[in-house]
């Protein structure tokens, strides 16, 4: 039986024509698709990370501006004088409200530190150790900018201590 070649043909072209199809449409459709979920599984992974990244990032931003307001506080509680004369009326009035004996109070004259003026004042109390304490939150509370620069404080006798403390008021060079 000799099967004529038009019949050949047609078959050739019915296999032909899938296989054909497949290489020319279908094989690159579904690389395009792969490439594409490939893409959209990597996108998708990032994005996980966002929430966090975002979450961080609202953090900082509350971070930033509660330093700006804390910056903004401190800027407000350092004067353009030294008005040492205040501070130390206010700290010696409370250091014998609280009992303390003031031994000694001395400056040291102004000094220059960038944009700021620096007095130190050397304060010497006697008393019990909670009035020393209670006499540091006193000037931490005060409305001005102040450093406490160095602190020292011994025992004597019992519950009696020796405190001496070095308080730098801060003020703008342009006062006084």
């Amino acid at each position: 039986m000799i099967i004529p070649i038009r019949h050949l043909a047609l078959i050739g072209l019915l296999i032909a024509v899938p296989v054909s199809a497949w290489a020319i449409a279908y094989r690159p459709m579904n690389v395009a698709v792969r490439g594409v979920a490939e893409e959209i599984r990597s996108r998708t992974t990032a994005m996980t990370h966002f929430d966090e990244i975002n979450s961080q990032y609202r953090e900082l931003k509350e971070m930033t501006r509660n330093l700006s307001l804390s910056t903004e506080y401190a800027m407000n509680r350092i004067p353009s004088q030294s008005g040492a004369d205040q501070w130390l009326q206010s700290a010696s009035d409370e250091a014998h409200t609280l009992g303390l004996i003031v031994k000694s109070v001395t400056t040291s004259g102004e000094r220059a530190e960038g944009p700021y003026n620096i007095l130190p004042i050397d304060l010497n109390v006697t008393g019990t150790f909670e009035s020393v304490y209670k006499l540091l939150q006193h000037l931490e509370r005060m409305d001005r900018m102040t450093r406490i620069d160095r602190m020292s404080i011994q025992r004597i006798e019992g519950d009696r201590v020796d405190a001496r403390l070095v308080i730098h008021l801060i003020f703008t060079s342009g006062g006084e």
